[in-house]
């Protein structure tokens, strides 16, 4: 069966990748319901006599208990990469996340500054507008010796 944390592991990971609630809960209860079968079960270790007292016999024998060793290194060494794999992916996550907020928050800054300098060209114009420009009106310019 699997271990709460090896579900954990799992959905840490799932989430970490922003997998679908539902999708993580099938692939969690898949793995717990396959994993019930292998209940108690070990590979036992085969003792040097089991291949008879002779030399190449006994030679056999070390050599399944050093294979058997191997094969629990290997699959030590792929949980821990497994659980090395999976905090990353949440380092990952969070970073993603930080630089989504960061983004957002930048966004939301840059949209108030171009609203103001909208506003403030708004203002511009209406202050340099008057009521006769553009009537179709010519005004004459004062003549030059008028004290003008």
């Amino acid at each position: 069966m699997l271990t709460a944390a090896d579900v954990g592991l799992v959905t840490d990971v799932m989430k970490g990748i922003n997998a679908p609630e539902s999708l993580i809960q099938r692939i969690t209860a898949l793995l717990t319901s396959n994993s019930d079968g292998l209940v108690g079960t070990e590979v036992m270790p085969v003792g040097t006599g089991h291949f008879g007292g002779s030399t190449t016999g006994h030679r056999l024998g070390v050599n399944a208990q050093m294979a058997h060793q191997e094969a629990v290194d290997e699959f030590q060494k792929l949980a821990d990469s497994l659980r090395t794999y999976s905090d990353a992916i949440k380092l990952w996550a969070d970073e993603v996340r930080d630089v989504d907020g960061s983004t957002n928050a930048e966004m939301t800054m840059r949209a108030a500054a171009l609203a103001q300098v909208t506003d403030h060209i708004g203002q511009a114009r209406d202050q340099s507008s008057s009521t006769t420009m553009g009537d179709g009106q010519y005004t004459e310019p004062p003549a030059a010796g008028d004290g003008a």
